[in-house]
């Protein structure tokens, strides 16, 4: 479940904590959260709540919490490397390529078979862990 755009899921979850927690009572109360008189409190505190885990909470995550997220990082960062030398590679071939020169064809086509290609890239993990500050 997500917190959602607003504060009605928090509010909601409150609500239902409460009635839960009242109608453990005897007798039972937990038809007081749907007054109207306590509905806006339930409501302020859902704001309250929803405004500590999107604005004010820090989010982060580690190695030790996201593993699958961090190795994802590690082969993405493998990747731009092996990129950035294939770019070179072909700069440099292409540098010492003289079209003037019939013989200098094979040679930029024998310098861009032998470059090594990036391999694919790594799929993203469907989802991230990680914590609340």
């Amino acid at each position: 479940m997500s917190l959602g755009p607003d504060e009605t899921i928090c509010a909601g979850e409150l609500r239902e904590a409460m009635r839960a927690r009242l109608d453990a009572l005897t007798p039972p109360a937990g038809k007081n959260v749907d007054s109207d008189d306590v509905r806006p409190n339930f409501d302020a505190l859902g704001r309250a709540v929803h405004r500590i885990l999107t604005v004010d909470a820090e989010t982060v995550s580690a190695a030790d919490q996201d593993a699958t997220f961090w190795r994802f990082l590690t082969e993405l960062r493998d990747e731009v490397e092996q990129l950035r030398t294939f770019d070179a590679g072909l700069k440099t071939a292409f540098a010492a390529w003289d079209p003037a020169l019939p013989a200098s064809g094979a040679t930029l086509k024998a310098a861009i078979a032998g470059l090594a290609v990036p391999t694919t890239t790594p799929a993203a993990p469907a989802s991230l862990k990680g914590e609340l500050r």
